[in-house]
């Protein structure tokens, strides 16, 4: 069955309004969600992109984006008619938000390399096994969520081979991240039979992917903070540039304790995982200390600054 992805596509280009804040987009329909009781659904434009960051729609019934914030954010989401939200970002997600709008959580990680077969035969199956419709999201709504989506919409029929490269074309998944774009482009329906990952709420996430979510998000909230010269952000009242740095730091020193971990049992594909990686992190984590004792808004521009350009090489050379 084609769905209508290629015309939204065209709307959503001419409209921009996943990478515009405070703009709206012309929803696709959101399949068989009404019942008896309920109201309508509501319209995607209705919901706020500071609530859910580049909410786009997929096919008939699926939904991708970044990561709800908060209790309205998946209220809003309840709203819109979903049913069933899916992670596959590395952080726990906010299960106890989602249930209090009455949706169901399934977590399913992947990496910025690809999606593993299993990962992949449960994503194929989800709309014949879960309520839909479905909203898959990852940490910003641009890589992993929207190639996960469109493995979901690819196994349901509900696009083909070229809508779902238009998917990611559209949501801006990187051509760096190969693994995703070939987890698309050569999707095969999973075998009967064929193994796959379960659906839990929260699934296990440890080492060096559960640090780098930690530290990931760290980063986020002190952007955060980096307009208003790391003091207070009027619509971020909680944060606080001084602890987010020492969790920042943390992330750091965590994943290079993971690192050292996975050295115990090297693969073929990462013989000795320390080398190259581990004086990145390490760097990072020297400039994160300072970071986390600077005090003046220059120096902590400086300190964030600095440790954002040790992100990028380590992430071109190990993740990307």
């Amino acid at each position: 069955m084609r769905s209508p992805i290629l015309f939204a596509t065209l709307a959503l280009h001419l409209l921009s309004a996943c990478d515009r804040p405070g703009e709206g987009f012309a929803p696709l329909p959101t399949g068989e969600v009404a019942r008896t009781g309920e109201s309508p659904p509501a319209p995607a434009a209705a919901i706020d992109p500071a609530l859910v960051p580049a909410l786009r729609p997929v096919a008939d019934g699926i939904w991708c984006g970044g990561e709800p914030h908060g209790e309205e954010a998946y209220a809003a989401l309840r709203a819109l008619g979903v049913r069933t939200v899916v992670s596959v970002d590395g952080s726990r997600p906010a299960v106890e938000a989602a249930a209090a709008a009455g949706l169901r959580t399934i977590h399913l990680p992947i990496g910025y390399d690809g999606i593993p077969a299993p990962t992949r035969a449960a994503l194929a199956r989800l709309v014949a096994e879960t309520e839909g419709p479905i909203f898959v999201h990852c940490h910003h709504g641009k890589h992993r969520g929207p190639a996960a989506a469109a493995v979901v919409a690819l196994g349901a029929g509900k696009i083909d081979g070229e809508e779902a490269r238009a998917l990611l074309e559209m949501a801006g998944t990187s051509r760096g991240y190969d693994g995703l774009w070939r987890a698309v482009e050569t999707f095969a329906p999973p075998a009967p039979g064929a193994p796959a990952t379960p659906l839990l709420p929260v699934a296990e996430v440890g080492g060096l992917a559960g640090a780098m979510a930690m530290l990931d998000r760290a980063k986020d909230r002190l952007a955060l903070l980096e307009p208003h010269g790391f003091g207070a952000n009027p619509e971020h009242p909680d944060l606080v540039a001084a602890k987010e740095a020492e969790i920042l730091r943390q992330g750091f020193s965590e994943s290079i304790r993971a690192l050292l971990e996975d050295a115990k049992s090297p693969t073929p594909e990462h013989p000795d995982p320390t080398g190259a990686l581990r004086a990145g992190l390490e760097a990072a984590e020297r400039l994160a200390r300072e970071l986390e004792g600077a005090k003046d808004p220059a120096e902590l521009e400086t300190r964030f600054a600095a440790v954002g350009a040790t992100c990028k090489p380590c992430h071109v050379d190990h993740r990307d």
